[in-house]
């Protein structure tokens, strides 16, 4: 065993005093009796072992000692990851680098001084929450101390001699914590820009305001609009099932989130301990102090990414004398000022102080929508309005702690649903499973309190015109009456104005529940959640047309159920069936029209018509198709050709906000909301632009990837691939898109898809058997460490790369037989 001591501050300042001070009765060359020295009780105290792949295991007697653990050992890994986005969050980045002072400016506006931020943010914390904070920041800190600034790693993701490397503390973490929750809202980039582009009234446009009706091509603009502010790739599968649905009668939980494989949006893998108190293990994201993901002795959960409403836009009248001014109930309201200050380096190396103004209403700050399209226009907008918006998750940083730790506490599903009434989850689809077989599902997140009848009220001017566009990813309410304010129910967090937990669309049962980030209309395909608003989730809200890969997942689940798949005779769910659907790499969209595409492609080369110098190429695209296995294999050959023809496709006819193909006279059998798995499908062949335009996109396909170098019927292994140290590692799945449940999301560059930015990243199937200890096998593609030089830099990703997995241990006697290198115990 390895301990490393530190003594405490007062302590080394007691023995400074004393072996300075001198005595008047002390005679010359009298014995001098050393000072008797109290002794040093550690006020942190963690114990850190490894096993296999780099996964720590903290275990502690308290909260800041868990967290000073953890945060010890994730900056043995990755360190410089946090560091980065620490500094980001903390309003210094462009004093540390004379770069992007707008971003320190938001966030000096959002958090305050670290005075202000302490008294109105953090102290609000449940103390527990600030003990592990307080301790992680601390780990982080420890480590940083004894590694030097000049001694941490280098290359991409290092931060050897960097200017933003400071020893954090609590209030520089919990920015951070705060800005994370902010992403999908307030520090969305478009939402960003357009809070940062307000420069206040303008008077001469102010003269010149056109009416709602007559500002030509309006829509046509807001269109434009929408494409540019549509969703990410940013996803997740989750499969949540329940006695009835399991061979063994216990819960059984799937968990595949679909993350960034670099930055903050990693994840990184850990087993957290007070005895008696908490034991959770799984994955958080870099920084984060809690298991995000994860199981314990009896509970498993997961998310997958929820495409609700966490902001709504407010549009108010300006008054014409007074362009600070706007009307609410008929009366006239002032508009606030605020002004904060940031420092930027400069180019000589001395520091300038630079300011900026905000502005703000009732109901939160203002936009300028016309940096985002001038047909919108800024202050005021064309209707002489003025557009402000408020956010439902400025205080979820608050609750989302201790909704965490207290769904690790839970036994059972009852017990982890409780957990979610302080709507702490910013963005997240919940699943859980336990050992008893419960399962439970719950769009239950930050959703601000919008009703239908509000809705229908409300939804007026610019904001219907946006909503329209963005098919309501964006709404915008009349905010000049106080009947078009936040709701409440009676078990909304105090003050927050959002949905409390019992309005939420959820599931608690022993059947199924599976979802792909579509709503939470189709969570069980059998017994449909409607009648909600579609604030709850705009993206595939009730009868519309789902993604693809939503409906592979609902496919798979109706085929294993039944037991009419590949995978076993038996029917229901066992964790080996379970982890081999995972990893099954079917393609979804060529199963519903690749067989058209091959007849168009035949009946073409076959028309004496047809152009002939298109026809070599034609050929050879469609005999890599035929041969192809219709999956994303490492040893698949020809899926990269698909691949790039189905982005021709959507390119032509996908809808920028709900990612699927839609289109009146491509699909054979047009969508239907009564079968919504099963449609649409095929190809029409009847329509003739239908058979011009896969002839099109084939040849492009074709044309693109020889461009880039790229064999048609290489294996897809050897084209999609994650370098590391030199190496090539084969990475399966593809495209979710194009209906991949393992979704991996990386473009066409040249020599392959290399280098996947998103996609299955922290995957874990979970159940249990009679024994106290859960049975989770887990894989992280990317791995643990993004130091080049860590054993755990690859290590998993090869895992991935030959389908398999780890057993992770959670049980005592599992973690020493696995245990690798020495215990280490920290105190502080």
């Amino acid at each position: 065993m390895r301990t490393l001591h530190r003594i405490t501050v007062a302590a080394i300042l007691g023995l400074a005093i004393t072996a300075c001070s001198d005595s008047s009765d002390r005679s010359p060359g009298a014995p001098v009796e050393p000072p008797v020295e109290p002794p040093v009780e550690p006020t942190l105290s963690a114990q850190i072992r490894r096993t296999e792949y780099g996964i720590p295991h903290i275990k502690a007697d308290d909260w800041a000692s868990l967290g000073y653990g953890y945060g010890y050992a994730y900056s043995q890994d990755n360190f410089c990851v946090t560091m980065r986005e620490v500094a980001l969050a903390s309003g210094r980045w462009a004093e540390f680098t004379g770069e992007d002072i707008d971003r320190d400016f938001l966030s000096r506006y959002i958090n305050g001084t670290k005075e202000e931020f302490t008294a109105d943010f953090f102290n609000k914390l449940p103390q527990r929450d600030q003990e592990l904070i307080t301790g992680y920041a601390a780990g982080m800190a420890r480590y940083l101390n004894e590694t030097g600034v000049d001694n941490l790693p280098e290359g991409e993701n290092g931060c050897r001699g960097e200017p933003w490397v400071f020893s954090p503390d609590r209030i520089d973490l919990m920015m951070y914590l705060r800005k994370i929750a902010l992403q999908a809202s307030t520090d969305q980039g478009i939402v960003r820009g357009a809070i940062l582009a307000v420069k206040g009234p303008d008077a001469l446009q102010m003269a010149n305001i056109d009416s709602m009706e007559v500002r030509p091509g309006l829509k046509r603009d807001l269109a434009a609009m929408g494409r540019e502010i549509r969703p990410s790739e940013v996803g997740s599968n989750a499969i949540a099932l329940g006695s009835d649905a399991t061979q063994n009668g216990g819960g059984l939980l799937l968990g595949n989130p679909h993350q960034p494989w670099n930055g903050s949006g990693r994840w990184y893998e850990a087993h957290l301990t007070i005895p008696g108190e908490y034991d959770a293990a799984g994955a958080s994201l870099q920084g984060l102090p809690w298991i995000a993901i994860g199981f314990t002795r009896d509970v498993a959960w997961t998310h997958t990414v929820d495409y609700a409403t966490r902001f709504t836009l407010y549009e108010v009248p300006l008054n014409p004398d007074d362009p600070m001014q706007y009307e609410y109930d008929g009366e006239w309201r002032d508009i606030v000022t605020t002004t904060v200050s940031a420092q930027q380096l400069l180019e000589d190396g001395t520091v300038e102080t630079q300011e900026h103004t905000f502005y703000s209403t009732q109901y939160g700050l203002v936009l300028d929508l016309g940096g985002v399209n001038p047909a919108i226009g800024g202050w005021p907008t064309f209707a002489g309005t003025l557009m402000t918006m408020r956010d439902a998750n400025l205080d979820t940083g608050l609750r989302s702690l201790r909704q965490w730790v207290e769904k690790a506490q839970a036994t059972n599903m009852e017990e982890y649903r409780q957990a979610l009434r302080h709507i702490g989850n910013p963005v997240f689809h919940e699943f859980a499973a336990d050992r008893n077989g419960g399962m439970f599902y719950g769009q239950i997140s930050a959703v601000p309190h919008v009703d239908q009848a509000k809705l229908d009220q409300c939804l007026t001017g610019i904001g219907a015109l946006v909503a329209g566009a963005t098919t309501n990813a964006f709404i915008g309410l009349d905010g000049s009456r106080s009947a078009c304010e936040w709701g409440e129910d009676a078990d909304s967090p105090e003050g927050s104005n959002l949905f409390g937990l019992s309005s939420h669309p959820q599931i608690l049962g022993t059947g199924t529940a599976g979802n792909s980030n579509n709503s939470y209309w189709l969570t069980d395909v059998t017994r449909p959640l409607e009648g909600f608003p579609v604030v709850f989730g705009w993206m595939g809200h009730e009868g519309n047309q789902q993604f693809l890969r939503t409906r592979i997942t609902h496919s798979m689940i109706a085929d294993r159920l039944a037991g009419g798949d590949e995978l076993s005779e038996t029917p229901l769910f066992d964790q080996e069936t379970l982890k081999t659907l995972m990893y099954s790499n079917r393609v979804h969209g060529a199963e519903l029209v690749l067989d058209d595409v091959l007849q168009i492609c035949d009946e073409y080369l076959n028309n004496p018509e047809a152009d002939p110098a298109n026809a070599p190429a034609l050929a050879d695209t469609c005999e890599v198709l035929s041969n192809w296995d219709r999956r994303v294999n490492v040893d698949s050959r020809g899926a990269q050709v698909f691949t790039e023809f189905w982005a021709g496709i959507r390119d032509t006819y996908g809808s920028p906000y709900q990612n699927v193909v839609v289109s009146d006279e491509f699909w054979a059998v047009d969508f239907d909301p009564a079968n919504p798995i099963g449609t649409p499908a095929g190809i029409d062949l009847t329509v003739q632009a239908n058979r011009d335009l896969v002839i099109e996109k084939l040849l492009q396909a074709n044309q693109r990837l020889t461009d880039a170098g790229v064999a048609l019927g290489a294996p897809w292994g050897e084209v999609q691939f994650l370098e590391r140290n030199n190496e090539r590692v084969p990475i399966h799945g593809g495209a979710g898109t194009m209906g991949v449940f393992g979704a991996i999301s990386a473009s066409l560059q040249e020599g392959g898809y290399k280098n996947p930015r998103a996609g299955n990243s922290y995957i874990q199937v979970v159940t249990w058997d009679e024994s106290e200890c859960p049975i989770a096998d887990t894989i992280l593609t990317h791995s643990q460490s993004v130091q080049p030089d860590s054993d755990y830099y690859a290590d998993q990703t090869r895992l991935y790369a030959d389908k398999r997995w780890v057993r992770f241990p959670f049980c005592e006697d599992e973690i020493q037989a696995a245990q690798i290198g020495e215990t280490l115990v920290l105190e502080e």
